[in-house]
């Protein structure tokens, strides 16, 4: 884990993520990019009036990175190396040729609770992109969480041909690098017969665990959503970090096309990674 990621906006959620990523670098003993995507105010067709325009957005948004930059170095005492790039265009599009240049490891972005519906779309709606389509593991921090040692990490998992993916080794990863038991969490409907296939994914997983400390827990619902059957686990687990995987053909990634995920990460208590 060589380089982490911070996309901002300059808002308390990003703030927030920013603290968490430093964390995060001291553990890894990683350095932090800090990045900001501005967008260009629509004028006229004049070529050096969007030219000049762009200078100046882009000079002001490195002076506010610049800023946080020193913050961090005063407020954290780090000694690692911090990097400020600003670039125009849409976040999402900034963030993913900004990680491939920089050959981020991980990415830390900021999420805010319990906004509103306008806020949870505009704001939210770039770290939800982020952690469906980049490749690369996303930490999504609810605003006003703060990190703490990590001593449990659950990973939601529906148990479906799992073992043709590198997701059980990317939960181990995690677990061992941070030293937490890993808990693997799958929901399933109450009248579902355990199938040869989720069978043969446990054994896998099973397997492949076998030298770290872990469980795995199935949780039954009755006609329930399955981001509200995680929420009140979580709620009632007591967990540091959640996992999940939000690919397409995967439970998951429908959750995450879905208004309950939002509602999930939204009103989450805890870090959410993303991984794939």
């Amino acid at each position: 884990m060589n380089t982490i990621l911070v996309p901002t906006d300059f808002s308390p959620a990003a703030s927030n993520a920013i603290d968490y990523a430093v964390e995060l670098a001291k553990f890894f003993n990683a350095r932090i990019v800090l990045v900001h995507a501005f967008a260009l105010p629509i004028t006229s067709h004049d070529a050096g009036m969007t030219l000049q325009m762009h200078s100046l957005l882009q000079e002001a948004a490195k002076e506010n990175l610049e800023t946080i930059r020193k913050e961090i170095y005063a407020k954290h005492k780090v000694d690692f190396d911090i990097s400020c790039i600003a670039e125009a265009g849409p976040a999402y599009d900034v963030i993913k040729i900004v990680s491939a240049k920089e050959y981020a490891d991980l990415i830390v972005m900021g999420m805010v609770r319990r906004a509103g519906k306008l806020k949870e779309h505009f704001i939210g709606s770039t770290s939800l992109e982020v952690a469906r389509k980049l490749e690369i593991p996303t930490f999504i921090i609810p605003e006003n969480i703060k990190y703490h040692r990590v001593h449990k990490i659950s990973f939601a998992c529906d148990l479906k041909a799992t073992e043709e993916t590198d997701l059980v080794y990317l939960a181990k990863y995690f677990s061992n690098i941070f030293g937490a038991e890993l808990e693997v969490v799958n929901v399933e409907n109450i009248e579902e017969e355990v199938s040869v296939e989720k069978a043969q994914t446990s054994d896998f997983i099973e397997k492949k665990l076998e030298n770290t400390p872990h469980k795995i827990v199935r949780i039954t619902k009755e006609g329930g959503n399955v981001g509200h059957e995680l929420e009140d686990y979580f709620n009632s687990h007591p967990t540091d970090i959640a996992i999940v995987n939000p690919k397409k053909h995967n439970v998951f990634y429908y959750l995450f096309n879905r208004s309950i995920t939002k509602e999930l990460m939204f009103h989450s208590k805890l870090p959410i990674l993303a991984i794939h």
